[in-house]
C-alpha cells in the first residue's frame, strides 16, 4: 500500500522516540518496584514481571499481573504496566478491550511503535501499553466482567463450562453490556485503587478503548466525576459504600475509598456507540442534524440489524468467550431474553413485557445517550475516533454526541476524526490510522504531560475521503472547525415513481452480498474485507432503483444523505431499506458498484395505496463520486440478512423520491 506524506510525517515524529527494532534483550534488570498497584486493597494479588521491549532504545517496565476485587468483590483479571523510571504517582491511561476480547488486546511484548494485530490492522500502532510506558505513563488493562479470565468461561478445549469458577459463583459475574452501574463502575473502582496505592496521579487520568471498550470510554467521559448507583453494595471489608442510601440510577461523586475526589482529564473513544438501541434496532429517526431533525430513536422500535444481533449474541456464551445472566435472573442484564425477543422479530409493541423491561435498561444504563447532562456538567476533553464505513457503529453515533455537547456549550471540548476504519467491511486504512494516532497522541500528551505538550488541541473535525474504488489513491483529509462547516453545499436529486413493487418476502443476491457479518466476518466462500464492491454491477429485482450521472466535475459527499420518499404499502408495519451505490464503468465494458451508504426506516402508517411519506438520513460518509460515474439509489422492503425481514407481509410501492447530498465542494 502506498505510503502517504502524512504517514511519513508520523514516522518522522515517532521513530526518534522509539526507533528501529533490535534483538530482544535476553535478561531484564529488576525495576525498583517503589510503587505497588492495589497494595492497600484487601484481596488484591498481583505479581510483578520485569520486562524489556525490543525497541531501540528499549523500554523497561514492570507488568503487574493478577486479580483484583471490584467494588462488589468480584475478582477481575488485571494488568498494570508501570515504567521502571516511575517512583511515584504517574499519568494513567486506562485501555479497554472489545466484545469477545480480553485485557491483552492493547498489550504488546515487542516493539511499541508499530505492532500490528492480524485482525485489527494498525489500530494499536503507537497505541498500546509499551508505547504509553515509553512516554512515562502507567497503563491499566483488565478483562471486563463476565469475559474470559474475569469470571468468564476461561478454559481451553471444545467444551466450555456453563457456570463460573467457585470464586465467582456468589457474585453477579455475568456480562452487563457496559452498564454504568457495573462495568463502568468497575473501571472507576480500579482507577481509584491505583490512585490510593500511589501509582496513578489523580490529576492526570485518561481513558480510551475501541468498540465495546469505546463504550467504556465515552460513558466514563460523560460521567466525568460521577458514579452511577444501582449495582451491588460494597462489602464492608473493601471500605465505605458511597451508594449506601441511594437508589437505582442515582449519582454520587467519584472518589477513592478515602474520599479523594477523582475525574477524567481526557478521553479517546474509538469506533463505538452512543445509543445501543439505535445501533442494533435503527428506526430511521436518528440523524446528525443535517437535512432532517434528530428525533426519537426508540419510538417506534426499529428494524434489527439481524446478522449483527445474532452474531454478537453467539460470540458470547455459546462460543465460550463470556457468560450471560441466566434468563430471568437479573432484569438489569437479561441479554439472552432481550436478544431472543429481538431475533423473533416484529411487531415490537410497547405493551410487550420484554420490550417494556429491556428498553429502559439499554437506553438509560448502557448508552452514553442516556446519561443526564446539563450545561454545568463536567467537561472532559474528548477526541472521538469513528469509522464512517463501519456497518455496526456508523459515524452518526459520534456526531449525535458531538451535537448534544455543542448544544449545551458551543465551546465544549470535543474533537472528531472520521475515517475508513472500524468493523467488518471498513477497510481499516493504515494511513487513516497513522493520521488519527498522530492527533490522538498529541491530544493525550497535552492533558497528561502539559509541560511537555503545551499547545492545546484544536477541537475541530477531520474526515478522510473513502477510497473504495480507488484503494491506491493518496489519502485526502478534510478539516473544518465544525461538522456543519465540513459540508456547506447541498445537491438535490429527484426521482420519479418506480414501476417496481417491492415485497418483504423476497430475498435477493444484492442483499446477501452486502451483509457485513456473513460476507466479511465469517470464513465463507466469497468473503471479503474492505468496502463492498460488486462486479459486474447487479440490479436488485426487488428494489425501486434510480440512477444519476455524476457529470464532468464529480461530487464530494461529506455527511449523511437524506432520502425523502412518498410510498404506499399493504401492511401496518413496513420497512424502507435504502442502499446508495457508486457505479463505475470498467475498461472491459463491464461495471463495478461500490456501497457508499445505507439506512432503514420503519413505518407504522396504516396501509394505503399511496400518499404516505418518510424522510430520513443514511449513514454519513465522505466519498468522492468521480466524473463519468453514476450514483444509484435502491429502496427495498427486504434487506436481509443485514436488516431483519419483517414478520408482517408487505408490498411496497414508491411514488417518487428526492435525495439530498451534503457536499464539501460546490457541485
Amino acid at each position: 500500500m502506498r505510503r502517504t506524506l502524512l504517514g511519513l510525517f508520523v514516522a518522522v515524529l515517532v521513530l526518534p522516540l522509539v526507533p528501529v527494532a533490535r534483538a530482544a534483550t535476553t535478561s531484564a534488570p529488576a525495576c525498583a518496584h517503589d510503587v505497588v498497584p492495589f497494595r492497600d486493597l484487601p484481596g488484591a494479588s498481583l505479581t510483578p514481571h520485569d520486562l524489556v521491549s525490543k525497541d531501540d532504545p528499549p523500554v523497561r517496565y514492570t507488568l503487574w499481573r493478577g486479580t483484583v476485587p471490584s467494588f462488589d468483590g468480584l475478582p477481575l483479571s488485571v494488568d498494570v504496566t508501570v515504567p521502571c523510571a516511575v517512583r511515584g504517582p504517574a499519568p494513567l491511561v486506562s485501555m479497554h478491550h472489545g466484545w469477545t476480547d480480553d485485557k491483552t488486546i492493547w498489550e504488546e511484548t515487542g516493539r511499541s511503535d508499530r505492532v500490528v494485530s492480524s485482525f485489527r490492522r494498525a489500530s494499536n500502532s503507537w497505541w498500546n501499553n509499551i508505547w504509553f510506558a515509553s512516554q512515562g505513563d502507567v497503563v491499566l488493562t483488565y478483562t471486563s466482567r463476565g469475559w474470559h479470565d474475569s469470571c468468564g468461561p476461561d478454559v481451553t478445549g471444545a467444551v466450555k463450562p456453563l457456570t463460573p469458577a467457585p470464586s465467582c459463583a456468589s457474585y453477579k459475574y455475568w456480562i452487563h453490556l457496559d452498564d454504568q452501574r457495573w462495568e463502568i463502575r468497575d473501571t472507576q473502582w480500579l482507577v481509584a485503587g491505583l490512585v490510593s496505592s500511589g501509582v496513578a496521579d489523580p490529576s492526570r487520568l485518561a481513558i480510551t478503548g475501541g468498540s465495546y471498550g469505546g463504550g467504556q470510554a465515552i460513558q466514563n467521559a460523560l460521567l466525568g466525576d460521577r458514579v452511577v448507583c444501582g449495582g451491588a453494595p460494597v462489602p464492608a471489608a473493601l471500605g465505605p459504600d458511597p451508594c449506601a442510601g441511594h437508589g437505582d440510577g442515582d449519582m454520587v461523586p467519584w472518589t477513592t475509598r478515602t474520599g479523594v475526589p477523582l475525574r477524567w482529564v481526557a478521553a479517546v473513544p474509538m469506533y463505538t456507540w452512543s445509543d445501543v438501541v439505535q445501533v442494533l434496532l435503527p428506526n430511521g429517526r436518528g440523524s446528525d442534524g443535517w437535512g432532517v431533525a434528530d428525533r426519537d430513536h426508540h419510538d417506534p422500535i426499529g428494524v434489527p440489524i439481524q446478522s449483527y444481533v445474532a452474531g454478537l449474541l453467539g460470540a458470547g456464551q455459546p462460543l465460550g468467550n463470556g457468560f450471560y445472566a441466566p434468563p430471568g435472573v437479573d432484569p438489569t442484564a437479561d441479554i439472552v431474553t432481550s436478544a431472543t425477543r429481538v431475533l423473533a422479530g416484529n411487531p415490537f409493541l410497547p405493551s410487550d413485557p420484554v420490550v417494556a423491561s429491556s428498553l429502559p435498561q439499554f437506553a438509560r444504563f448502557k448508552s452514553a445517550a442516556g446519561i443526564p447532562l446539563t450545561a454545568a456538567s463536567t467537561r472532559v476533553p474528548m477526541f472521538w475516533v469513528q469509522g464512517q464505513t463501519d456497518p455496526l457503529f456508523p459515524a452518526t453515533e459520534a456526531l449525535q454526541v458531538y451535537n448534544r455537547l455543542r448544544a449545551l456549550d458551543r465551546r465544549w471540548p470535543v474533537k472528531l476524526f472520521l475515517g475508513d476504519i472500524g468493523h467488518d467491511y471498513a477497510a481499516e486504512r493504515v494511513d487513516d490510522w497513522d493520521a488519527a494516532h498522530l492527533s490522538m497522541n498529541a491530544f493525550l500528551d497535552h492533558y497528561l504531560h502539559p509541560t511537555r505538550t503545551r499547545r492545546a488541541p484544536a477541537f475541530d473535525v477531520t474526515s478522510s475521503v473513502t477510497r473504495c474504488l480507488s484503494p491506491s489513491a493518496p489519502q485526502r483529509l478534510l478539516r473544518a472547525s465544525t461538522w456543519s462547516a465540513l459540508h456547506p453545499y447541498t445537491l438535490r436529486l429527484t426521482g420519479a415513481s418506480s414501476p417496481v413493487v417491492s415485497s418483504s418476502a423476497v430475498v435477493t443476491s444484492v442483499g446477501l452480498a452486502t451483509d457485513p457479518v456473513s460476507g466479511a466476518t465469517l470464513p465463507l466462500p466469497g468473503a471479503y474485507k474492505g468496502c463492498r464492491k460488486i462486479t459486474p454491477a447487479a440490479a436488485d429485482s426487488n428494489a425501486a432503483t434510480w440512477s444519476f450521472d455524476v457529470g464532468s466535475r464529480g461530487w464530494l459527499l461529506a455527511g449523511g444523505p437524506v432520502v425523502d420518499v412518498s410510498f404506499g404499502t399493504t401492511a401496518p408495519d413496513t420497512e424502507l431499506n435504502v442502499r446508495l451505490w457508486d457505479v463505475a464503468p470498467a475498461a472491459d465494458g463491464g461495471t463495478t458498484q461500490a456501497l457508499v451508504a445505507r439506512g432503514t426506516y420503519r413505518s407504522l402508517d396504516a396501509p394505503a395505496l399511496g400518499g404516505l411519506h418518510a424522510r430520513f438520513q443514511l449513514m454519513p460518509n465522505t466519498y468522492r463520486f468521480e466524473p463519468g460515474h453514476s450514483l444509484k439509489l435502491e429502496i427495498t422492503a427486504n434487506d436481509f440478512p443485514y436488516h431483519q425481514t419483517s414478520n408482517v407481509p408487505a408490498l411496497l410501492t414508491v411514488g417518487g423520491m428526492t435525495l439530498d447530498l451534503p457536499l464539501a465542494q460546490r457541485p
